[in-house]
């Protein structure tokens, strides 16, 4: 930007989608005001002026233009400049590298802890789009529901495992993905995500007694064009006797997108008794 008298000035850029050729089609509002218009601060004359367009604003693979025109604090410049052209891309390359087959697959011994969706750190893009809820049944005559609370740490040593691992079906013989605490473990075919989930009797709205299961969902990969998960649910600690009987089904277990369920659930029931459901996923071809 440059001023004849060397004043400080601003410049109004607005911007366009354009066709392959460069021609304006329709104007974009790159700003949230009247106008639609970016406004730069004021420079010194024969300074280069730059501003930073909100994201959101620009579409990705899209052709735009834009052009400005110039104002010194009382004189507007009474036509805009030639047009700009430029494209929005994506900043990165995602093309993977070639696999290294031969690689060492990290043991039980030396597997990762990884982050769970959400946490600090975790890419935005690998986050979950939605936050767990608290899921209650309806009120019966008496005024009391059931409800699942969201999945919150337990102090350890305050809420042990019952003594009886099911390290048979549930785990498939994974004893390092059994673990006592929160967390999610992984190597390079197996994931195991442990969470501890309460649920509540609540009578008017007030909790009367809180029982508290691990939640313990087991992925396995078969290195070929299918998984197979696996879910076990234990009580994390003696069941009040407030709750008599809780009985846990799995009435269905879901696919989505590409894929072939092979369902096979287990019901438990009874305050000892542990069960889940085992699901296989294909690829459909």
């Amino acid at each position: 930007m440059t001023d004849a008298d060397g004043d400080r000035s601003t410049l109004t850029f607005e911007v366009w989608t354009a066709d392959a050729a460069g021609k304006p089609l329709k104007k974009v509002s790159i700003a949230d005001n009247e106008w639609g218009v970016i406004v730069s601060p004021y420079v010194a004359s024969g300074s280069t002026v730059t501003v930073d367009v909100p994201v959101g604003k620009l579409a990705l693979n899209t052709n735009y233009v834009f052009h400005t025109s110039a104002f010194d604090g009382s004189l507007y410049e009474t036509s805009w400049s030639p047009w700009a052209k430029f494209r929005i891309e994506l900043p990165v390359d995602l093309t993977l590298p070639t696999p290294n087959y031969s690689a060492p697959d990290p043991t039980s011994l030396n597997y990762y802890q990884t982050k769970p969706l959400g946490s600090a750190g975790t890419p935005l893009s690998a986050r979950s789009s939605k936050s767990a809820v608290e899921q209650c049944s309806e009120a019966d005559a008496d005024g009391r529901q059931v409800c699942f609370g969201t999945s919150t740490p337990v102090a350890k040593g305050k809420a042990p495992r019952s003594g009886a691992k099911a390290a048979g079906v549930a785990t498939a013989g994974v004893e390092w993905c059994h673990t006592d605490f929160e967390n999610i473990l992984a190597t390079r075919f197996i994931e195991c995500d442990v969470r501890s989930v309460p649920i509540y009797i609540r009578m008017d709205g007030a909790i009367q007694a809180t029982a508290r299961f691990m939640f313990l969902r087991m992925l396995q990969l078969d290195g070929q064009n299918s998984f197979t998960e696996h879910l076990t649910i234990e009580p994390a600690q003696q069941i009040p006797p407030a709750f008599r009987e809780i009985n846990f089904v799995g009435v269905e277990h879901l696919c989505q997108g590409s894929c072939i369920r092979r369902k096979s659930p287990i019901t438990a029931r009874g305050r000892a008794r542990r069960g889940g459901c085992r699901a296989r996923c294909i690829p459909r071809r």
